[in-house]
């Protein structure tokens, strides 16, 4: 028991270090998540040798991820150039082998394939605790809360107009809370609100008005944040997640538990009120922000999607190796005369840049993986509507997956982290320890304390 306490202490830290860490854009920081989420590995199988429980490892999510490191490892021991970070070149190796999985630098490969491992033993923990109520909302209330901090941080940030980014001395003007990357910070409050709505409707549903009362107000802050942050597809997305949230949710609330219309037209009018007026004085920004994209080309992401299409028809089978996009990039661009603005760090598309970096190969293992278990998720969403977890979870990922169309959300530390810990949710119920049943509920309170 106290190691399985001292597993989830260190998952609890994980969460609240990786968004603070500026979300874990760099090496430093990401290697302390990765520390973090080992150690929580390494702790929890303690405890459970110690017990001689061995947990159960089901193959349909494993047998995919283990192909996908093992691929990712075959690449690391098959390099074709080594990279010089001072001259920013690549130097042909002559005991590349071809044909063979291989990568365009070791080192940033090695780099990469640490942090997918560490997360693949965070995912492993998380999808064990899980399966344990408490640690389950206690997960979800965790996630909330820092997504209600960051939140509250970025908008006083924006409202005083300050350009340093706090914990460092540089400066910007497009950033949001501890993110360097608006749309970073867009892909994170989108995983935290959803977890803040299902808070607000368990404690309505338990009858706990000071919990209620704290956690709507959660999830109006960070939802509110999304418009203040400049990033576009968090406006976009905003009120289609809301509807996509209270159509899933709403079924997991008990109709002993539904408002009176006078409340609801009340609650509607308030949050109407509030939202007018914190985004009044900061809409000019954001509208001018929308201009400027257009004018620009959209960020010059149909430029980035022609290298990255051009680079997978020239390694189609293996892909460059796992991390390399950033570095096979800018060849490819000034091989088709294209001007990019900026460093090519990655491909603004996370599907495309999965392509890039592991070819076909490994783009159909993550198919599978992510696919399969997101359809199992919904599977079991439609067979269990009651379970508010379950919702939460499809919820965000389904934000997020969508984000990836555009941007790279999947390719930082922290946002990996909050989608582990979602995806763990569903694995958790896709392969329960005990047999589901489906609850009847005699009472609201019944219901809340029993998901």
């Amino acid at each position: 028991m106290m190691t399985r306490k001292l597993a989830t202490s260190l998952i609890l830290c994980a969460l609240v270090y990786a968004p603070l860490a500026h979300g874990c854009v760099t090496d430093q920081t990401w290697f302390i998540l990765d520390g973090l989420l080992a150690a929580s590995f390494t702790v929890y199988m303690t405890g459970r040798v110690l017990q001689r429980d061995w947990p159960a490892i089901p193959a349909a999510p494993w047998i995919p991820a283990g192909l996908l490191l093992l691929l990712a490892l075959l690449q690391t021991l098959n390099p074709m150039y080594v990279y010089d970070p001072e001259k920013q070149s690549l130097m042909h190796l002559h005991s590349h082998l071809p044909g063979l999985p291989s990568t365009i630098d070791q080192r940033t490969s090695i780099i990469a394939l640490i942090h997918w491992a560490a997360l693949a033993m965070g995912f492993f923990t998380l999808a064990n605790l899980s399966r344990d109520r408490t640690t389950r909302w206690l997960l979800l209330g965790t996630i909330a809360a820092v997504g209600a901090g960051m939140a509250i941080a970025g908008m006083v940030i924006k409202i005083q107009g300050e350009t340093v980014i706090p914990f460092t001395k540089s400066q910007s003007g497009t950033f949001f809370g501890t993110y360097v990357y608006h749309a970073h910070a867009a892909a994170f409050l989108n995983l935290c609100w959803p977890a803040a709505l299902a808070l607000t409707f368990r404690s309505h549903v338990a009858e706990q008005p000071l919990k209620k009362a704290i956690w709507i107000n959660a999830f109006l802050m960070i939802f509110l944040a999304l418009f203040i942050n400049i990033s576009k597809f968090g406006h976009l997305a905003a009120f289609p997640g809301l509807a996509l949230a209270l159509a899933t949710m709403r079924r997991a609330t008990p109709s002993t538990a539904t408002a009176s219309p006078f409340a609801r037209v009340l609650l509607g009018s308030m949050l109407l009120g509030t939202t007018a007026f914190l985004l009044l004085p900061l809409i000019g920004q954001s509208v001018g922000r929308w201009d400027y994209v257009i004018r620009e080309g959209f960020g010059g992401r149909p430029m980035i999607y022609s290298v990255a299409i051009s680079i997978i028809k020239q390694h189609p089978l293996w892909g460059t190796g796992v991390g390399t996009f950033q570095l096979i990039a800018p060849y490819f661009a000034v091989s088709m005369q294209m001007t990019m603005p900026g460093r090519f760090s990655h491909a603004h598309q996370d599907y495309l840049e999965t392509a890039v970096d592991s070819g076909l190969v490994g783009t159909l293992l993550w198919v599978v993986l992510l696919v399969w278990n997101y359809a199992k998720g919904i599977n079991h969403l439609l067979r269990h509507p009651e379970e508010l977890s379950l919702a939460v979870a499809m919820v965000a990922l389904t934000i997020v997956g969508l984000h990836a169309l555009v941007d790279f959300p999947l390719q930082i530390g922290s946002l990996r982290l909050y989608a582990a810990a979602y995806f763990a949710m569903l694995w958790r119920k896709s392969r329960p320890t005990t047999r589901p049943e489906r609850i009847a509920v005699s009472s609201a309170k019944h219901l809340a304390t029993t998901h």
